[in-house]
């Protein structure tokens, strides 16, 4: 039974579809075309996964390696444009990271001590030394991106032949490129670290044969003075808080977003030692205390020496002298003062407020300045104080409602392409396919029509010589016997339908062609 329904709706679709004009059917495939591809569209974007990042931040082999893996096993995975992150549907992606982690697909640094379980029978003595050099680099190598800050390491070894000589005998020297996280900068004392963790992991080398460079070819050093990032980094740091303190002081006084502060420091970052002694009194005497003293005296007097009888004076050659040596000490200072780098030579400082300023505004707010910042002028700090109107708050509003206006636009576009545009696709198709059924519709025989064309078939004869009264009589007749003649004919097309349907359907198609 079902066989024959739907072998009879096959039938009908067949000769309606043989009813329709040449236009009828173009446009009853196109609307059948873009069904299709609307309604694929629409079940592709509801049954399209919900991608989460599965690695991000990958280096290239890393990632080709998992997309590799996965491809071979069948599983759904996105690659994003840069190959540094891989995406997979939500709901598997703990399992693939089990899988991942399980092969062993994201490889940290070189290999290590691994190397050993591929090692083979009859390996040369240079093969050797170098399987050593791998797995000496991939170890440290390890240890190295362990440290926070440290994103990817490269670890170089070199070790010169030995010699049996002591003076010609060159010690190992080793190269470390860094690649740090973004905005990351080493301390000298992670710097110092990682030359001491590969000095001490390499027979006979020392830190000073290790060279360690960034990923932007910056020399990283554990001496400051030498370090060009810590360098940088205590400038920046002593500006930024100078900074910051005079912008706390300020903003309280005109408010916040009303002043800008802009410091310059000119740091010294070479080391000094000097030594300094001083000689201190005894307290309240300019002299120092008695140590020993020592006193000699010198008396002559001569023997032969007689009085003069004439009473004449004669030179008196006696004589007496004494000499005293004293001995003191005072209290004695030795300093040795090491100047360390990093000493502030010179600061200057620029500071303009969104007001106009009085003479005696700006002396006011120098002397905050001042007060906040520790500025010295005997070593040559210079300060800067504008009063002016600031055009960032316009600026700052109308980039708001620039912002304001395309966030506005984007949702738009968000509505109109998510909903309006389906809904709009929904109409258009169903009003296109209301027209085509509609034309089809049309051709179709309806009893109104049947009944039309049997009365047009009927004769209605009137004779011009008859008179008015007997014409309009026979007009009324007419229409009773008119409209018992239909009756009839109703009933007789159903008697003949009901007895022969296939040849009522024939005749009926026969009159769809027409």
């Amino acid at each position: 039974m079902e066989n024959n329904y739907f072998a009879l709706l096959a039938n009908d679709v067949k000769k309606l579809w043989n009813g329709l004009d040449d236009g009828q059917k173009l446009g009853m495939l196109a609307l059948i075309v873009l069904t299709i591809i609307t309604a694929t569209f629409f079940l592709s974007k509801a049954m399209e996964p919900d991608w989460v990042v599965l690695y991000s931040d990958l280096n290239e082999v890393n990632a080709l390696t998992i997309v590799d893996n996965m491809k071979k096993n069948g599983y759904q995975y996105k690659l994003s444009e840069d190959k540094k992150s891989v995406l997979v549907p939500s709901n598997v992606r703990d399992d693939m990271r089990i899988f991942v982690a399980e092969n062993d697909l994201i490889k940290t640094g070189d290999a290590g001590f691994e190397i050993l379980d591929d090692m083979q029978l009859g390996s040369t003595d240079f093969k050797n030394k170098l399987t050593k050099q791998r797995i000496f680099q991939g170890e440290i190598t390890r240890a190295i991106e362990k440290i926070q800050g440290i994103k990817y390491a490269k670890v170089q070894l070199a070790e010169p032949e030995r010699s049996i000589f002591d003076d010609n005998d060159e010690k190992p020297t080793a190269s470390v490129m860094l690649v740090l996280d973004t905005g990351y900068k080493l301390k000298s004392t992670q710097v110092k670290a990682i030359k001491n963790l590969v000095a001490y992991s390499v027979p006979r080398m020392t830190p000073e044969q290790v060279f360690i460079t960034d990923q932007n070819g910056n020399v990283l050093s554990d001496e400051t003075a030498k370090n060009s990032t810590d360098m940088e980094s205590f400038k920046t740091n002593i500006e930024k808080q100078t900074a910051k303190k005079v912008s706390d002081v300020l903003e309280k006084i005109v408010g916040k977003g009303n002043v800008s502060v802009q410091v310059n420091a000119d740091i010294d970052f070479n080391s000094a030692k000097s030594t300094i002694e001083s000689y201190i009194p005894v307290e309240g005497k300019n002299e120092g205390v008695l140590v020993s003293s020592q006193t000699e005296v010198e008396t002559y007097e001569n023997p032969n020496q007689v009085p003069n009888p004439t009473g004449v004076n004669q030179r008196n050659l006696n004589y007496s002298k004494q000499k005293t040596a004293m001995n003191y000490n005072v209290t004695k200072e030795v300093k040795q003062v090491i100047y360390a780098p990093g000493t502030v030579k010179r600061l200057s400082i620029a500071v303009a407020v969104n007001k106009i300023l009085t003479t005696d505004e700006k002396n006011e707010i120098k002397e905050l300045v001042v007060s906040a910042s520790g500025i010295d002028y005997n070593r040559g700090d210079n300060i800067s104080i504008s009063g002016l109107q600031f055009e960032g708050t316009g600026i700052d509003k109308k980039n708001s409602e620039e912002l304001a206006k395309q966030y506005q636009q984007e949702h738009i576009i968000y509505l109109i392409t998510s909903s309006v545009i389906p809904l709009i696709i929904v109409l258009v198709l169903g009003c296109f396919a209301l027209a085509i059924l509609k034309s089809i519709i049309s051709k179709l025989p309806t009893h109104k029509r049947i009944e039309q064309k049997v009365i047009e078939d009927i004769p209605i004869r009137v004779s011009e010589e008859d008179e008015a009264p007997e014409i309009t009589s026979k007009i009324k007749f007419n229409e009773k016997e008119l409209a018992s003649q239909k009756e009839q004919t109703i009933n007789e097309l159903n008697e003949a339908v009901m007895s022969a349907p296939e040849d009522a359907a024939k005749l009926l198609t026969s009159f769809i062609r027409e």
